[in-house]
């Protein structure tokens, strides 16, 4: 596998981390590649008072930020995250030095993802190599290929999608809809525009939910889903807020969406499609899906914090569904993440977890 580095200052403790990890790439037989030649992921260099981004050209490509704080306080999630968004990284590493130490021997490396993870242990070149490699290698899956071939009967509602309305509002007042970060608050215009266009968004939310119902002229898995970059608690239109999945092309990585000749042509379904259409090609008698950013005790839970929207992390959620007593009728923990939630109806599921939600998510390395 392929990467690059990219330093835009100097700084002793960084570098001496860097460096070292560098060399652990190396030693795993990674090459150290310029970035035009076909890097699978950048090792960004770079600092808290003046962060500088990568602009990489394809979403496949991981960006890895390393910058140092020297404080470990209350303001270092917040710092790192909107350190996360400047720099348009998949993923922070902030190095922390005990007694002002430039060695890089005696430090704590945080980790902060877009999905608000975070998480932290002493640092070793290693142990932050196997944390990173699963992601770096992981394969996104969220395009969408759009056809107009919803049948006219369900170009305005249907009771199920009613039902996702409904819910959604549910969702905003059990208060599991996390404020998404305000990206114009410290992201200029262009940057904006660039995260938008590589991740095909138009905006941050987080949470979601799907409901299956049956279209056997579309094919043999259909459900409705959440639109991604939009409030949850105020669905309206199908073809907007809500679109209709009828299956997955995980060769390309993009949902099969069927909509009304008139629709939102920058919509896109949530970045989860991929995940919830493998739970209901799997599990024939799931017929809801809820993803929160919160959690429940006692769920078994997946062993990489795998970004939202990738084949591995849809692959995982089906392999630990596997592993409960009724994959139908369950919960799945998202490592510092949230909650994968299944159910035979949204009715059913909200009923069973709305009493068992914790808002916070435990975080762990």
């Amino acid at each position: 596998m392929k990467f690059s580095v990219i330093k835009h200052d100097n700084n002793p403790l960084r570098d001496k981390i860097a460096e070292s990890f560098i060399k652990k790439c190396i030693q795993h037989g990674h090459e150290l590649s310029p970035p035009e030649n076909g890097v699978k992921f950048v090792l960004n260099l770079t600092g808290i008072d003046n962060p500088q981004f990568f602009r990489r050209n394809t979403k496949n490509i991981f960006v890895f930020s390393l910058i140092t704080a020297d404080t470990n306080g209350k303001n270092l999630h917040s710092l790192c995250y909107t350190t996360l968004v400047h720099t348009l990284s998949n993923v922070l590493l902030c190095a922390v030095p005990a007694d002002n130490s430039i060695t890089g021997s005696d430090c704590e490396i945080y980790f902060t993802t877009p999905e608000a993870g975070f998480y932290h242990f002493p640092f070793d070149p290693e142990k932050v190599y196997q944390q990173l490699l699963p992601l770096a290698s992981a394969r996104f899956a969220i395009g969408n290929t759009f056809s107009t071939d919803l049948p006219q009967q369900y170009w305005k509602t249907t009771p199920i999608v009613e039902k996702l309305k409904k819910f959604g509002g549910v969702m905003d007042s059990l208060g599991i809809l996390p404020s998404p970060f305000p990206l114009k608050k410290v992201l200029p215009k262009e940057s904006i525009q660039h995260l938008y266009k590589l991740f095909e968004m138009k905006g941050l939310s987080y949470g979601n939910l799907s409901a299956r119902e049956s279209i056997p002229e579309l094919s043999k898995t259909t459900f409705w889903m959440t639109a991604r970059g939009i409030n949850k608690a105020r669905l309206s239109k199908v073809g907007t807020d809500i679109l209709l999945v009828k299956g997955f092309d995980m060769k390309q990585g993009k949902a099969l969406v069927s909509v009304p000749p008139v629709y939102e042509l920058k919509a896109r379904v949530s970045v989860d499609a991929v995940e919830h259409e493998m739970i209901y090609r799997t599990f024939p008698d799931v017929g809801a899906i809820v993803h929160v950013h919160a959690w429940m005790k006692g769920v078994l839970c997946t062993r990489q914090n795998y970004p939202c929207g990738t084949q591995e992390l849809a692959e995982e959620v089906v392999r630990l569904l596997k592993q409960t007593n009724n994959p139908a009728r369950t919960a799945v923990g998202l490592k510092n993440h949230g909650l994968t939630i299944t159910g035979p109806s949204l009715d059913e599921i909200f009923e069973r977890i709305s009493s068992k939600l914790i808002i916070q998510v435990p975080m762990f390395a």
